[in-house]
This record gives structure tokens, C-alpha cells and sequence, in this order.
């Protein structure tokens, strides 16, 4: 009842009972529930509180606050109950605000332009959102995909309620890992190294990721059992930082050819990932663009209509980028080293964030390379200062909770307050049904991983044979392969964002694809149901004007159940946002379309579009606004709407 709580407290602030005593509606509002039972009433305004600051007993006031009469539009009736009021209320007019706020909110005709929950609280208001972060020279795998679709949808939650967001993928693109990689394609494939050397920009040819993947992989393992070839990883690197160096200083003499073979090789290698990535994102429906943006017309917009770019599109900022471009990991490394606040230990040069008896965190690693501490907390100086934010958030899983808590703790020790306003927005692990009938996570080392791309179009392919088996018509036409994709990736997301972020996710493709349990497919199913209701109304009664529907003629108490489930979704989608946590959003159109079946099951004597026209119409306005939530709340975690299945 989010929704007319501030309505129904405006009405009850000009009753004699509460006017008498000074209760104001901002008051009242903070004091109004659901009682636990619906016999008790629709809300319950609690005493406790106000009758402790009146210095009155609360059944007293409950008692006092009923007394008088006075004309009510909402509100029904007034009856104490001990410490408690209960409100009866006029469901009529409640039902016709509920649904006037939803059709004002969702006039236009695309879900796109949908708006219904939306809130001011964050206008003016800027978080920079770290999510997906995939590593270069990888492919994306079904353990990215948690962090890639929550923070998305935190993006879109956030922007919901009047934030910037600015939406960054923070490319694992540095570090002595590269190094190993560069070894292996020396190693492996000699001709690399020669084409490299020759200024050739696209010296690994044709290679995939799979098979950079698969590279880095082979030197890995082989350098574990041989510290030669850990020692060439570790200055392959070593030279490509000293090239990167030398460049920034301006003394490109100082930079030996090695090191420009290296680098040619690793922004070939960032560019092929990059392009994987891309297709990607492109099957989830997201967009990122390089930092900073170069190209004209993405250049334009950015500078012309800022809050539509950052709508549109996220960032990609590697880790390098603030070694490359920025050189704020040296300048981070020096202010630490003189405020005193770093110290050597055992030649790298660390931060004791939790005390000397706890694992410090490393700035610069005894071999003289930065860490992904250190480039973390350039990160976050060069986010606060470039985009004025109010609030940071990472969206990565919980196992890296001692990282966040030493980031945030060692940039407050370098005096930036600000960090207290970081937070690490942590989430489970995805499991899978191992052949011993155990759950446990996908595993790289184990051999288990599972790449996203292989999951989604299984995802896709399942839905594509449900199709063909139960809608031939549907399988013939234009539409069924952007439907089932639709409709597949959808019910991947949906699995992932119904769960509470902390919980682990239990992968089951019977739960997943199931088009009559809590799934993806089942919202998309009740979505496409509202619309060819509408459909029928028009065949039988011609073109709907759904604000002529008359509320007072939903009686049913089915009806009132969906309209309490509208009432809410605002302050879901309030609560969502202030907590990070989509599943909020998730759980509010669940618990919507599960009153929807409901109330189309009583109605299967009747018929939603029946022979009554004013009863069918009042019941159309109803399913409109059904259908524009659903499609508003379905949106927001990220997933595509279809108008058939």
C-alpha cells in the first residue's frame, strides 16, 4: 500500500481525532502497516509511538484518534483495536488512484517509457557502479554473469529513483598474469613475437580468446613445475611496464624493443577480448563503451545530454588505464610512502589495514609491479575526482569481502573520507548439480567452468523446442528466434535475480525453464496473457479507453489482492534501491502475477472479457495495469519483453 500511504495519511492528518492531538501526515505515514491478518482491516495505524510522545496510553489514543466525523475519501472507517487503529477503505477509490497513478505513470506505449515506482530521492545524486569486471584473454563464464545482471539491474533500479549512474567495467587488463601470456605466445608461436617485432598491430592474427584462454592456461601449469618459466612470465611483464613507463616519462629512447613487442601484443590481445565481450553483452541487451569515449557522435551525446549517455551505455576502464593513461598507482604509491602510511615488509611495500597480526594490503609486490590493490585505489581516487560521486559500489562476490574492507579501509587512512560511503555489494555463487548429486560451483582449476555463452544458448535452445512443440504457429514466423532468445536469456536472468543477492543460486534447468513456477518464463508468459486479453476486448467491444473503467465495479476480493500488489511495487522498488538488492523487485512481480492466476481462475465462469461491457472494461483497466507493472518491473532486472509465445 506504498503507494497511497501518503495519500491516506494526508486524509487522516484533517480528522478531528488526529488533528486534535497534532499528528501530522508525515507522522501518521511512519506509524501505518499492514496488520497481520486482512479481518483487521487493509492498514493499522500502530500508538506506540505517538501515545509515548503524547505521554498517553496507546489504547487510549487509538480510542481518541477514532472519535469525530468528518467526510473521507479514502478512508472507510476508523475502528480501535487495543494499542492499534485499523482503517477500513473505501476500495473502490482506492482501486481507481492505484490505477490512475499506474496509466499516468505508463503512457507511453513502449515499456521503455514505462515509469510507474519512480522516485526522486537520488536527484542530483551520482554512484559510480563497479559490475561484470571481466579478465582479458578469458572468456566470459557463467560466474560473471552474477555480477554482470545484479549490477545491471542496480543501474537501472538506482536510475529509477532519480540517480547518475555510471556504469563501469573494470577490465582485469594488468598484472603479472599478462606477463605468463605473453611468454606463452612467445613460446608457443614463435611467429607472434615476429610480427610484433615487425610493428605488425595485429600480431596474434586470427586467435580467439578460447585459445589466449587456452595459452595462458598451458604456461601456467608448466611454470609451476618449472621456475625458469615463472621467471620469464615475471619480466615479460617487467619489460612491458618499463615500455609503458618510459612512454609516459616522455623518454621513449629508454624503451627497449622487447617491451614494444610486448605491448603490441597485449592491446592485441585487450581488442580481441574486447570484441568477444561485446557479442556478449550485445545477447544480455547491455552497452559499454571505451573510456575515454572517442567516438564522435557517442562523444556528443556525452557532452550534450550526459544523464541519456550513462542511461544508455556503461564504461569499460581497465586497470591499465590508470598506468597507461593516468599514471595514479606512482602517485598513489608516493602519497602513501610519504604520509607514513605504507611501509616495506620483506621488499614489497604494504599497508597494515587490520593491524600487524592481519594479512596487510600490497601496494607494490617485492618484484617492483603494482598491485590490483594499488590500481583498485586509483580507481576509486580517479572515480571520486572525475565524477564528483556521492556513492561507489562493487558488485563482486563475496568471497573478495577482506579486499573491499582494506580498500576502503587504507583509502581512509590516506585521509579520504569519502570511502566510508564505498560499499561492496556481495553476492553468492552460482551452483550447479554435480554427478555425485552435489551442489558446487563451476570450477576453471576443477575443469567444471561453464561459458556463459554455452549456458545461454542451451537456455535458448530448450526455449526453441518448447515452441515448436506447443506453438507451430508461433515456430514459422519472423518473430520465433527473437522470442525464444528473449524469452531464454529472460529465464536465466530471472533465475539469478530472484534469489536474494548473499544467497547462492541453485542452477536446476527444470526450475529455470518452468512456464508455471517463479520463472522467467512464467512473467514473460503472464505479460504476453494481459495483452491478449486486451486483444479480445478489442474484438468484441472495439478500442479500450481504459481510464472509462470503473473501479467501483471490481468487487472480487481477488481484485482487491491485485490492486494492494500495485500499491506496493513503488515501495519495493524504493526499497531496492536504497538496499541494492533486485530480488526486492523481483519478489514484488512474483507475488503479482501469483494474485493475477489467482484472480483468473475465479473469473473462468465469468470471463474477464465477458457479456457485461462495463464489467469487462473495469476488469481490462485492471489487467492493464497488471500487464504495465509486470512489463515496468521486467525491464528494470534487465530483461527483454515479447508480445507472443
Amino acid at each position: 500500500m506504498e503507494l497511497l500511504k501518503a495519500a491516506i495519511a494526508s486524509e487522516l492528518a484533517g480528522q478531528p481525532g488526529f488533528a486534535a492531538l497534532g499528528l501530522g501526515a508525515e507522522k501518521i505515514a511512519e506509524n501505518l502497516s499492514r496488520p497481520p491478518k486482512p479481518e483487521m482491516g487493509d492498514l493499522a495505524f500502530s500508538c506506540f509511538r505517538p501515545a509515548k510522545e503524547l505521554n498517553r496510553k496507546p489504547p487510549e489514543l487509538a480510542a481518541a484518534l477514532a472519535t469525530g466525523a468528518a467526510s473521507r475519501n479514502l478512508v472507510q472507517k476508523l475502528e480501535p483495536a487495543g494499542p492499534y487503529l485499523n482503517l477500513r477503505l473505501n476500495r473502490a477509490a482506492c482501486a481507481s488512484a492505484v490505477l490512475a497513478a499506474v496509466e499516468q505513470a505508463c503512457a507511453g506505449a513502449l515499456p521503455k517509457d514505462w515509469r510507474y515506482g519512480d522516485g526522486q530521492a537520488g536527484c542530483g545524486r551520482t554512484l559510480v557502479l563497479d559490475f561484470s569486471s571481466p579478465n582479458i584473454a578469458k572468456p566470459l563464464a557463467v560466474h560473471h554473469l552474477r555480477s554482470t545482471m545484479i549490477g545491471y539491474s542496480i543501474k537501472c533500479i538506482r536510475e529509477s529513483q532519480g540517480w547518475r549512474v555510471v556504469g563501469i567495467n573494470h577490465l582485469g587488463d594488468w598484472g603479472t598474469g599478462f606477463g605468463k601470456l605473453i611468454a606463452g605466445l612467445k613460446q608457443y608461436f614463435p611467429d607472434v613475437a615476429g610480427r610484433a617485432l615487425a610493428g605488425d598491430e595485429r600480431p596474434l592474427g586470427d586467435m580467439t580468446v578460447q585459445q589466449l584462454n587456452e595459452t595462458y592456461a598451458r604456461f601456467n601449469r608448466e611454470s609451476k613445475e618449472n621456475e625458469a618459466l615463472a621467471e620469464q612470465g615475471r619480466q615479460e611483464f617487467a619489460l612491458l611496464e618499463r615500455h609503458i613507463e618510459a612512454l609516459m616519462a616522455d623518454s621513449s629512447h629508454d624503451a627497449v624493443a622487447d617491451g614494444g613487442v610486448n605491448f603490441r601484443i597485449w592491446e592485441h590481445a585487450r581488442e580481441i577480448s574486447l570484441a568477444e565481450f561485446e557479442r556478449m553483452y550485445a545477447h544480455l541487451g547491455l552497452s559499454f563503451h571505451l573510456w575515454p569515449v572517442v567516438d564522435l557522435e557517442h562523444k556528443r551525446v556525452l557532452t550534450e545530454e550526459p544523464q541519456a549517455f550513462y542511461r544508455a551505455h556503461g564504461l569499460y576502464v581497465g586497470e591499465s588505464y590508470y598506468v597507461t593513461a593516468e599514471d595514479l598507482c606512482r602517485r598513489l604509491i608516493a602519497d602513501a610512502v610519504n604520509s607514513k602510511v605504507a611501509e616495506e615488509s620483506e621488499g614489497a611495500l604494504v599497508i597494515y589495514t587490520h593491524g600487524k597480526d592481519k594479512p596487510p594490503l600490497m601496494l607494490v609486490k617485492d618484484d617492483g609491479a603494482t598491485s590490483y590493490h594499488a590500481r583498485d585505489m586509483a580507481a576509486a581516487l580517479y572515480r571520486k575526482r572525475h565524477w564528483q560521486c556521492d556513492e561507489m559500489a562493487y558488485v563482486v562476490g563475496g568471497e573478495q569481502k577482506l579486499h573491499f574492507e582494506q580498500l576502503f579501509r587504507a583509502l581512509q587512512a590516506l585521509g579520504h573520507e569519502w570511502a566510508g560511503r564505498c560499499a561492496h555489494v556481495d553476492f553468492g555463487l552460482m551452483m550447479f548439480l554435480q554427478p555425485d548429486g552435489k551442489w558446487a560451483k563451476a570450477s576453471t582449476r576443477k575443469g567444471t567452468a561453464i561459458m556463459l555463452e554455452d549456458l545461454l544458448d542451451e537456455a535458448v535452445a530448450a526455449v526453441r523446442d518448447i515452441i515448436a512443440r506447443k506453438n507451430p504457429d508461433l515456430a514459422a514466423s519472423p518473430d520465433a528466434e527473437r522470442i525464444a532468445r528473449a524469452v531464454g536469456v529472460g529465464a536465466v536472468v530471472f533465475n539469478d535475480l530472484k534469489n536474494g543477492r548473499r544467497n547462492n543460486v541453485k542452477f536446476d534447468w527444470d526450475a529455470v525453464l518452468d512456464f508455471e513456477g517463479e520463472s522467467g518464463p512464467y512473467m514473460q508468459y503472464q505479460y504476453v496473457r494481459m495483452g491478449s486479453v486486451t486483444a479480445k476486448y478489442r474484438e468484441r467491444y472495439g478500442e479500450p479507453v481504459f481510464e472509462n473503467g470503473d473501479a467501483a465495479l471490481l468487487t472480487l476480493p481477488e481484485e482487491w489482492a491485485i490492486v494492494q500488489q500495485l500499491a506496493e511495487f513503488p515501495g519495493a522498488l524504493r526499497r531496492a534501491a536504497e538496499e541494492l538488492e533486485p530480488s526486492l523487485v523481483a519478489k514484488a512481480l512474483v507475488d503479482l502475477a501469483a494474485a493475477a492466476s489467482t484472480w483468473w481462475t475465479a473469473t473462468k465462469d465469468t470471463r474477464i472479457v465477458g457479456d457485461d461491457p462495463a464489467l469487462s472494461l473495469a476488469r481490462l483497466r485492471l489487467v492493464n495495469g497488471i500487464r504495465r507493472v509486470l512489463g515496468r518491473g521486467l525491464t528494470l532486472l534487465g530483461m527483454d519483453l515479447v508480445e507472443r509465445m
